[in-house]
């Protein structure tokens, strides 16, 4: 409820508006707007003003509690740790919940956490005091969650997922990546300002993920140590993920795995054995994919859906090329398809990196001009790393012992056609023979982790995946908050693919990233009421497009109201 609000200091008097409700039982200020004196408030309060203060994100919030209706996280959390007696405030449960919706939405590190929600309206829909988001309150909650505990949650989540979908079958895909991230201790710093704590090593450390193929929809995750072969993988991991599908109903016969590096023979073996499928991206037949001239390649048949809308129709259309490779004892299907946006701005970003590596070889040169030849050559391995650049695109000139010429380097004109020509293309190697091709791109491409993150862990430089959300950086360095830490990008990821199933059924074509970021933009603000002069808050303006986001959910607005159909 919000009201004026006076106070006296100095002997003058100045206006807030206030809002109050009940958190945890008890009357509490949960917002408070600063007007100035009584003549700015009656300015700002009187006739000629339409317009509200105090605006709030309120969509994305409204939309992500009303998907948690049919699963309610927190109960199925703190069913397995209930909370502690006498413990007030948000729960375990409660704390994952609010977690997981902000990784769907906006993700920050849990620091952040209080000062984001802060800018939404989320006291109207599940009221809490803010200072219980601090970081320290998470740590203390999240310490609780062994990995018994974990895995019992992440068997009831999975679990109430798979009520909440189609009773229909559908061909499950399996994606592997080795993820490596960026962990470092709190910052902090001794009297003379150093930081006592470098950085950490990149732990490696991979993550198993199976999602039904129509809908997106996470089934089951597994994390698993990184830097492990594809072989590895499937021979460690993969019946500990097939053995809680089964017990939870799900049926894994038609798996496709999906990697995100070159498939070795030991998996192809292990692979075939099982009966599963497999999309592999091939390093080693890049070179060799290059050479196919784009006059051998015709248009790849038209995609359904968003990602078609996405392209002008003057626009190339993206296209592919077949063939047929050993591989493992067996004939694979061998697929490279060419992106010509995606060529665009990879030759734009290959030249800004090759413009970047002369200057900086100049600028070394210039001023060191006696440095030895091999301290030249390091340099530049250690620049083209950093911009994941080949060293072999520079010829260096380095000085002789005898003499001491300046440094010189060219490009190697060779190697830099050989790497234009491998831009834009994406090679893969499969045994699904029976899909199109335009299935297998778009399986391969459309991925929910794999094309988030880069091979080594890195988020892509370029995503139009509809999920788009980050599982690094992470804010965490021990391995049990990292594990907590992927459950609830798990479940973000798991709300967001079944707002798209919503969406989908209602006829929009509009991904889940998109429609989240458009009902952001959908706030409430605090309005005075006419005639009586109330102040009271309001959903402000609402557009087409999040009327037709609401519909799709079964929600209409009225009143300034949001209200079931």
């Amino acid at each position: 409820m919000a009201h004026l609000y006076k106070k006296v200091k100095n002997g003058r008097d100045y206006y807030y508006i206030r809002e109050t409700q009940r958190v945890y039982g008890k009357p509490t200020t949960i917002n408070q707007v600063y007007l100035g004196t009584a003549d700015k408030a009656r300015a700002l309060l009187g006739e000629g003003n339409e317009g509200g203060f105090s605006p709030k994100e309120f969509g994305s919030v409204f939309v992500l509690h009303e998907l948690d209706r049919g699963l309610n996280l927190a109960r199925l959390v703190d069913a397995i740790l209930p909370a502690k007696k006498r413990v007030r405030g948000p729960s375990l449960g409660e704390l994952i919940f609010y977690a997981a919706m902000n990784r769907a939405i906006s993700p920050t590190s849990k620091r952040q956490l209080a000062s984001w929600y802060e800018t939404t309206d989320i006291q109207r829909i599940r009221p809490l005091r803010q200072e219980s988001l601090s970081s320290q309150n998470f740590w203390n909650h999240y310490d609780r969650i062994g990995e018994a505990e974990l895995e019992k949650m992440v068997t009831a989540f999975f679990r109430k997922v798979h009520t909440l979908l189609p009773p229909q079958d559908e061909p499950l895909l399996l994606e592997v990546a080795n993820l490596a991230p960026s962990l470092r201790y709190p910052a902090s710093a001794d009297s003379e300002g150093r930081d006592p704590f470098p950085p950490l090593p990149s732990p490696q450390m991979g993550l198993a993920l199976i999602t039904g193929q129509a809908t997106g929809v996470p089934r089951y995750f597994r994390i698993f140590p990184g830097g492990l072969p594809g072989s590895g993988v499937l021979n460690g991991y993969v019946d500990g993920l097939l053995a809680p599908l089964a017990r939870l109903g799900v049926d894994a016969r038609d798996l496709t795995v999906i990697f995100n590096q070159d498939i070795d023979s030991q998996a192809l073996a292990r692979l075939d054995a099982a009966g599963f499928h497999f999309i592999a991206p091939s390093a080693n037949l890049a070179a060799e994919a290059a050479r196919v001239p784009l006059k051998d390649f015709r248009p790849l048949p038209g995609m359904p859906g968003r990602m078609a809308a996405e392209r002008p129709e003057d626009e190339d259309p993206v296209l592919y090329f077949e063939s047929r490779v050993p591989l493992g004892g067996r004939q694979r299907r061998l697929l490279i398809t060419f992106d010509p946006r995606r060529f665009q701005k990879s030759y734009q970003d290959l030249r800004k990196k090759v413009q970047k590596v002369q200057r900086e070889l100049t600028a070394l040169a210039r001023q060191s001009p006696g440095k030895a030849g091999e301290d030249f050559a390091t340099h530049l391995a250690q620049v083209c790393q950093r911009l994941d650049l080949s060293p072999s695109l520079f010829q260096l000139k380095l000085p002789r012992p005898e003499g001491r010429p300046a440094l010189a380097w060219q490009l190697d004109h060779h190697q830099v056609q050989e790497a234009v020509r491998r831009l834009g293309k994406t090679v893969l190697i499969t045994d699904r023979e029976d899909w199109p091709a335009r299935e297998i791109y778009q399986v391969y491409t459309q991925r929910l982790v794999l094309k988030t993150l880069g091979p080594n862990g890195n988020r892509a430089a370029e995503t139009r995946h509809p999920f788009n959300l980050p599982l690094t950086p992470l804010y965490h360095w021990t391995n049990s908050k990292i594990r907590v830490h992927f459950f609830v990008c798990i479940i973000a990821l798991t709300y967001l693919a079944l707002l798209g199933q919503r969406l989908r059924a209602a006829g929009l074509e509009i991904s889940p990233r998109e429609a989240i970021e458009e009902m952001r933009a959908l706030c409430t603000a605090i309005y005075v009421t006419k005639p009586e002069g109330k102040l009271r808050r309001a959903l402000d303006k609402v557009s087409d497009s999040q009327l037709a986001i609401l519909r799709a959910l079964g929600f209409q607005v009225q009143d300034g109201k949001i209200l079931p159909l």
